[in-house]
């Protein structure tokens, strides 16, 4: 293990995917700051192969003082969705617009208790 600034890392590279498990970032994310040309510190090539590593001592530096912000209530969901809740009803996914759902024949569904 290493330590390093008083963060223990379980080595002293990862391979990027073992990175963003351990630090609990999407692959997605990763992938938008690579597309959008963000230079990530403590990224570096294996010289012969094509794959990248992490050293987790620069890069989560550079995670703390410029990705990561405090939750507040203004910036849990940066895309500006509003949260609605779910209590006392059925859950969002399971309403049916009136007239979607349609009769089956008679007879239709009897091995399980359902007929029109």
């Amino acid at each position: 293990m290493a330590t390093i600034n008083k963060h223990t890392y379980p080595q002293k590279y990862f391979l990027e995917g073992e990175a963003l498990q351990h630090f609990g970032i999407k692959g997605r994310t990763y992938k938008n700051w690579k597309d959008q040309e963000i230079t990530i510190p403590g990224r570096y090539k294996v010289k012969g192969t094509n794959y990248y590593v992490i050293e987790p001592e620069e890069f989560h530096k550079w995670l703390i003082e410029t990705r990561i912000e405090p939750a507040t209530k203004f910036n849990q969901l940066h895309d500006g969705r509003q949260t609605k809740s779910r209590k006392g009803g059925k859950p969002t996914s399971d309403v049916v617009p009136d007239g979607l759902i349609k009769s089956f024949p008679s007879g239709a569904n009897k091995s399980n208790g359902l007929s029109t």
